[in-house]
């Protein structure tokens, strides 16, 4: 037993993996995990990415807890680009990076992530640990749990880094399931490319509106693909297609 934690620690830590474990929602699974970590590892945001370093968009998909859709969405269309950490995520082991130890703040001050993206989002001070999703892709489809505080508030621990060791292999098997969901959306419902981009934004919870703007068509486009969708997966409204998509049938 590692002698940062105590008896309470692993009390609250197997609460939260068999939670985590039992829910078969996957969405409600790991955003259930995302609030449930909050009472071990206080946070002011917190996200879970996955990323194919393979792809020319590189980020596939996301949850985010505390961040505005703007934040996420920027990050998502463009910022992880060039975000310094996701190239520390070493696909092929496990490793967390607590922001205070990986960089050295007057040159990371400086870079264009930082300036224009971190500190808008109050994320200077960060705790992110890796896991892989794609058991055959293992080299380039990582993802990441990222914890934030103000930059006023204190650094994360000794002790919360290891509790994120802890819960790196439970979240990587549930996590899998979760992308899941999405890499496979066109065959199993015989979707288009373009399609398949649509129904992964409606999973995200984007409205016809934001489609629109960030796939640069018409919203009378967009509600046509959508129709289609539905058709498709043979579903009456978009929470039946997130039901259906995410197996939470009813």
């Amino acid at each position: 037993m590692n002698q940062n934690l105590w008896a309470g620690d692993w009390e609250k830590i197997n609460e939260i993996i068999l939670k985590l474990n039992s829910e078969e929602d996957i969405i409600t699974a790991l955003n259930g995990f995302l609030l449930d970590l909050e009472e071990l590892i206080p946070y002011e945001k917190a996200c879970i990415y996955f990323y194919d370093l393979s792809a020319e968009d590189i980020v596939k998909t996301y949850l985010g807890q505390g961040f505005s859709d703007k934040e996420l969405k920027d990050y998502e269309l463009y910022y992880c680009n060039i975000d310094d950490v996701v190239e520390k995520m070493k696909p092929n082991q496990e490793v967390i990076i607590r922001s205070s130890d990986a960089f050295d703040y007057k040159e990371r001050k400086e870079t264009e992530y930082f300036r224009d993206y971190v500190v808008p989002a109050h994320t200077k001070v960060s705790l992110d640990s890796n896991f892989r999703w794609d058991a055959d892709n293992k080299e380039f489809c990582i993802g990441s749990l990222d914890l934030f505080r103000e930059e006023r508030d204190v650094d994360f621990t000794e002790k919360e880094i290891e509790i994120c060791k802890v819960f790196q292999p439970h979240l990587e098997l549930k996590a899998s399931n979760y992308a899941f969901m999405f890499e496979n959306l066109a065959s199993r419902y015989s979707l288009t490319s373009t399609e398949k981009d649509i129904a992964t934004m409606v999973l995200k919870g984007y409205s016809n509106e934001e489609i629109a703007e960030t796939k640069y068509i018409s919203i009378s486009t967009v509600k046509k693909h959508v129709s289609r969708i539905l058709e498709k997966s043979d579903s009456k409204s978009r929470i039946e297609f997130i039901c259906k998509a995410s197996g939470n049938e009813r």
